[in-house]
């Protein structure tokens, strides 16, 4: 058989091509009905519209709570930047009679350069603890060698 011998039969007898399209209809709304209950989980349609509606003010909840969570973050981000993070020490001997690396420098800055330098200068009969500001990493005061690396340290640690 051909396929031109096919048609023939299928135009002497057009209830069977008929037939087998309407089987094949009835079988995709039998597909279609059970998709729907499985999307549905057996409610209704009106129930799927309150479900979706329910969806719909989570997410928009969600939306509102993550807009306050970027403000939080920011302003615990310019919170962060106030604080004092990085600190820098740096130990040494500042008088030659002295035996070991008494004497000290810290930097206490936070991101902006803000804060203060603290050193103590340590020898044989005395101690002397000096505080000097700092704004934008730089000093009014004069920085020994110490307090100048310590305070560059901090910057450099800021900028990681």
């Amino acid at each position: 058989m051909n396929l031109s011998s096919l048609a023939q039969q299928a135009l002497q007898y057009p209830s069977i091509p008929l037939s087998i399209a309407l089987v094949i209809l009835l079988l995709y709304v039998v597909y279609l009905h059970y998709k729907i209950s499985v999307f549905t989980r057996g409610e209704n349609a009106k129930s799927l519209e309150s479900v979706i509606r329910t969806y719909l003010d989570k997410v928009d909840d969600l939306k509102k709570h993550d807009e306050l969570i970027a403000e939080h973050a920011l302003k615990l981000d310019k919170r962060l930047a106030q604080s004092i993070r990085n600190v820098s020490t740096m130990r040494f001997k500042a008088f030659d009679q002295n035996g070991s690396n008494q004497s000290f420098a810290v930097a206490l800055v936070n991101e902006l350069g803000n804060g203060l330098i603290l050193s103590s200068l340590h020898h044989r009969d005395r101690v002397s603890v000096f505080a000097k500001p700092v704004s934008g990493y730089t000093s009014t005061h004069d920085l020994t060698e110490e307090e100048q690396a310590v305070l560059e340290e901090s910057k450099q640690a800021h900028k990681n």
